[in-house]
């Protein structure tokens, strides 16, 4: 059934983020990480182009663990056995998490760690 209109896909959406950080603990585990990161962003005095960089990954981040979730249930939905076909769907969704994670932890290492240091010395 398609939406009527801007509102009820808005809804729709929200009730998706909802279940998510309802019932798939990753989406609590990534939201303190990025409340972690973002203090140091603060802490540290990061410009605007920082925090827009820091905005763009933490939400690639978890538009693909969102796409993630999304993928595996649909596989548990219409084959809940564990084969190579859907091991491998399910790896390679993991994959693309884990790409935009690792791009989001050196990103913040690149900007964060030089800052730390003139703090240090």
């Amino acid at each position: 059934m398609k939406n009527k209109n801007i509102f009820q896909s808005i809804r729709c959406a929200a009730h998706g983020i909802a279940e998510c950080y309802k019932n798939e603990r990753n989406f609590m585990e990534y939201t303190a990480i990025a409340l972690f990161f973002l203090i140091f962003n603060i802490l540290l005095h990061c410009a605007v182009w920082e925090y827009i960089v820091f905005v763009a990954l933490v939400t690639a981040a978890f538009s693909a663990e969102f796409l993630n979730t999304a993928i595996e249930r649909v596989i548990d939905t219409y084959d809940n056995n564990i084969n190579e076909k859907n091991r491998f769907i399910k790896d390679a969704a993991a994959g693309g998490v884990l790409t935009i994670s690792a791009a989001f932890f050196l990103t913040e290492a690149i900007i964060l760690i030089p800052k730390a240091l003139t703090l240090i010395k």
